[in-house]
């Protein structure tokens, strides 16, 4: 493998789309759309979605874990896991209303056991080549070692690769401080993360404090509201393209990380790879189940989209 996609708590979507959803009532339905999911496994689709392939990794576990690796096999997405029988791989459902609003309920997997971590960190080298890209997306999976994550940023870094994390809490401040080259969250999270309200200001404070560690690039998304990148060079703010409708924003998040990844496999301009973005990102929007995208519409939102150089 020469770039990867760290998916390390797979799990299996569920997405039902029930028009007049309102809490307290009891909905049937004919079907629900079911994936296999995981933020990694999102940017994987996506990416594959606008012509390129990236290799998946992390963790299954029980009869959930078999059916997701039979399902990610159908969807023609390259992986390659560590299996264990501590528990169940995670169920995940999404709610979508009429409206496009999407209620998600997610659970948070079983605890991953000590041997099948070493098998992980043991083999991790391998995964990757000199100089590639690793994306280590979603949730942590329980019972992860303190240092775990330290781990894996300290083997990328020793191959020179450049490794962007869209994660959150203890294990994205880790990531940071074991010298990670790029994040691309939400503004909650980086509110959470900072334990200050957003801003430009706050975000190129943020930068000038671990960019000395080797932080590079802070990506802070917002929904339909527009995006902002710091880098050593300056601040950017993207706007989206206005959707008049849409479906569900569940993944689109992923989908903007799939769209800058993309850009960065193909040699985009920094500003290029923004638009490519928050273009997949819009694209999702279109679509029920999280980092389904049409590459033309995706191509099209990428060239509505504003990239201001502040």
């Amino acid at each position: 493998m020469k770039n990867l996609i760290l998916n390390l708590n797979f799990g299996v979507n569920k997405t039902a789309v029930i028009p007049s959803f309102r809490g307290g009532h009891v909905y049937r339905f004919d079907e629900a759309l079911t994936t296999p999911g995981g933020k990694g496994v999102n940017v994987a689709r996506a990416l594959k979605s606008l012509g390129e392939m990236v290799p998946l990794t992390g963790f299954l576990s029980g009869h959930n874990g078999e059916w997701i690796e039979e399902a990610l096999a159908a969807e023609g997405l390259k992986f390659k896991a560590v299996k264990h029988n501590h528990g169940e791989s995670r169920v995940c459902y999404t709610l979508v209303d009429g409206k496009g609003h999407s209620t998600d309920i997610n659970e948070d997997g079983p605890e991953v056991p000590p041997e099948a971590q070493a098998i992980f960190l043991n083999g991790f080298d391998r995964y990757i080549s000199k100089g590639a890209i690793v994306a280590i997306c979603g949730r942590v999976s329980r019972g992860l070692k303190n240092g775990f994550y330290t781990r894996l940023i300290r083997k990328a870094r020793e191959k020179n690769c450049y490794t962007i994390l869209d994660t959150t809490g203890h294990v994205l401040r880790e990531s940071i401080e074991a010298g990670c080259s790029a994040i691309k969250i939400n503004r909650l999270e980086f509110e959470d993360l900072t334990g200050r309200k957003f801003n430009p200001a706050v975000l190129k404070s943020f930068l000038k404090k671990y960019g000395p560690g080797g932080l590079k690039l802070v990506i802070v998304t917002s929904g339909a509201k527009p995006t902002w990148a710091v880098t050593a060079f300056g601040l950017w703010k993207i706007i989206p393209p206005r959707l008049e409708k849409m479906k569900s924003p569940t993944g689109a998040g992923d989908s903007f990380m799939a769209g800058y990844l993309f850009g960065l496999l193909n040699n985009y301009s920094f500003e290029e790879c923004l638009k490519s973005g928050a273009g997949t990102a819009a694209a999702d929007c279109m679509t029920v189940g999280a980092g389904m995208v049409d590459r033309d519409t995706a191509f099209d939102y990428a060239e509505m989209t504003e990239v201001i150089r502040m």
